[in-house]
């Protein structure tokens, strides 16, 4: 790995609670580092980070990879990195990181490294992008406020906005908030369409990022769920289509069925038949939430079938 590409990029931004030396401030305690963690053969040091005052803890940067220690001694090779990984914890948008090597799968969830900064850090280094684990819904939360705030930072080159485009800005701002607010199904159906409708803005503006890039492997799974959902509309559809058939023909074994499944769960035909189209929207919507049917599918059955 060439030494000014890693000098260029490594500096205090990967580091939580320790301290972060660069190559012309370089500490004594990295002789005892070395010695309990690091290379014999590999031992131009590009950076350090110091984790208990002394170098007993903490981690190496050479030209070739490196050498760490917050439990146990550990090291990889650049050349031997494969996959670069954020995983979004339970709660909120921290995250803690792991890098795949050709052996091996090295997990950070110390206090010490900023571990964002961290993982970004070598993926300037070696050109390759960060894999964020989190559900397709959660990148549409994390992903679009970022590219929104680098609109706004004017981060982009050569883009000017105007003021409609500050005004979509904010739109899609206050839509986010309102997404934060909704649970489940709401709140799933909300970021499908903020992603499809922010990926078109961010088109429309020429603009290209690994932000971007996140946001539309979101939309590729929600295409996909698209796509199942279609499906299974058509085979609803076709079931529907063969009972009253049956039905027209004195055969009733499936829609006795259909009378069945719906008392087992819990659906009562004598109530639907005393509502109002709007009671029945209403009704089945809960049915819907309760058993897993997506709002897109259920407008789909409203579209196909009639209310």
């Amino acid at each position: 790995m060439e030494k000014e590409i890693i000098l260029e990029n490594l500096d205090e931004n990967i580091v939580n609670e320790a301290t972060f030396y660069n190559q012309q401030n370089i500490p004594s305690q990295i002789s005892k580092a070395l010695y309990l963690y690091g290379s014999t053969t590999d031992y131009q040091v590009l950076g350090f980070v110091d984790a208990s005052d002394d170098g007993s803890q903490g981690m190496i940067f050479t030209d070739q990879g490196v050498y760490f220690c917050f439990k146990e001694p550990h090291s990889f090779l650049y050349e031997d990195i494969e996959e670069l990984v954020l995983v979004k914890k339970e709660e909120g948008f921290d995250f803690y990181a792991k890098i795949k090597t050709k052996a091996n799968t090295f997990v950070f969830k110390n206090k010490y490294l900023n571990l964002k900064g961290f993982i970004e850090c070598l993926s300037e280094i070696l050109e390759m992008p960060v894999h964020y684990e989190m559900s397709a819904y959660e990148k549409v939360e994390y992903f679009v406020p970022i590219v929104l705030n680098d609109l706004k930072e004017d981060v982009y080159e050569d883009l000017e906005l105007n003021e409609q485009h500050f005004q979509q800005i904010k739109d899609i701002e206050h839509e986010l908030e309102m997404a934060k607010e909704l649970k489940d199904l709401d709140y799933q159906d909300e970021c499908r369409s903020l992603c499809r409708y922010c990926l078109d803005f961010f088109e429309s503006l020429g603009l290209d990022s690994d932000e971007i890039d996140a946001l539309n492997e979101a939309q590729s799974f929600f295409d996909q769920q698209d796509s199942q959902e279609n499906q299974q509309l058509e085979g609803a559809k076709r079931w529907v289509d063969e009972m009253m058939s049956n039905y027209q023909n004195d055969d009733t074994g499936m829609y006795d069925q259909m009378k069945s499944t719906m008392e087992s769960l819990g659906i009562d035909e004598e109530r639907l038949k005393n509502m109002s189209n709007e009671e029945v929207d209403q009704y089945v919507k809960e049915m819907c939430k309760k058993f897993g049917i997506s709002q897109s599918l259920f407008d789909k059955l409203k579209d196909r079938f009639g209310k």
